[in-house]
């Protein structure tokens, strides 16, 4: 009774390691996946992935990214985005059609102009390898996005849920990183 209990823990064991075998060789090739299948293998641990891979593969840098160059794509892509955002903004400030709407578009313009600033913070602390302080800053910016369009500001509404929704995906994607 013995050897037959004996031979059945030493498969269970043989099973147990090859499976960690082979999950090891996956994870590895994960990490070490570039171009278009690293992005949607990352965007899809996110929760807009279309958003996330459309806007990942608008940058040809991204084609030859491991994953930490691809985050700090995509922070350099919420960057640029929320400083166009922010221009428009400006344009709108500059195009008031009265001193309340002016007013209104001015707080709109100076919550997005420090807000912009932050996350331009937040790629310092990524280039210092903190990527949870990165993370942080981004979760704190995406939660600040509503503030132009709870003021009334509708004109930027689009461009600011877009923002939402990719920030939203770069939490997650920095959060792969630690």
């Amino acid at each position: 009774m013995a050897i037959k209990y004996g031979v059945s823990l030493s498969l269970l064991v043989i099973h147990i390691v090859l499976s960690l075998l082979f999950s090891s060789h996956h994870f590895a090739k994960a990490d070490n996946e570039i171009g278009k299948s690293l992005i949607t293998t990352t965007c899809n641990h996110t929760e807009f992935p279309d958003v996330c891979i459309s806007t990942l593969e608008s940058d040809p840098r991204s084609s030859s990214a491991d994953l930490t160059n691809l985050s700090r794509i995509a922070l350099e892509l919420a960057i640029t985005e929320a400083n166009e955002t922010k221009a428009e903004a400006f344009k709108l400030v500059n195009n008031a059609s009265s001193y309340e709407s002016w007013g209104i578009r001015l707080a709109c313009y100076d919550g997005f102009n420090s807000s912009v600033y932050q996350l331009e913070e937040s790629l310092q602390y990524f280039d210092q390898l903190k990527y949870n302080e990165s993370n942080r800053i981004v979760d704190l910016f995406n939660g600040g996005l509503n503030y132009c369009i709870n003021l009334g500001v509708v004109e930027l509404s689009a461009r600011i849920t877009f923002l939402r929704k990719f920030t939203t995906d770069i939490v997650a994607i920095l959060h792969l990183l630690f």
